[in-house]
């Protein structure tokens, strides 16, 4: 059986990920159009980046969780 916490680190990532592509298609679309959506597009860059940084993170934790050395 399969852990609980592989998983769900594993679906943190794909959603963390998913918050980035959508926010990255959010500031091109605003920044293309001339229009704000709730805030300006580098902002919009910047949640985005954030998401891609916690993906990464989440799946770098659960590497060092099931011991392979990311170092």
């Amino acid at each position: 059986m399969e852990r609980v916490p592989t998983t769900l680190y594993f679906w943190i990532s794909r959603l963390a990920g998913f918050v980035g592509i959508v926010c990255m298609v959010i500031a091109v679309v605003t920044s293309v159009a001339n229009h704000h959506l709730a805030t300006d597009p580098a902002e919009w860059v910047q949640i985005a980046i954030a998401a891609f940084i916690f993906a990464i993170w989440a799946v770098v934790y659960e590497l060092r969780d099931r011991g392979i050395k990311t170092r």
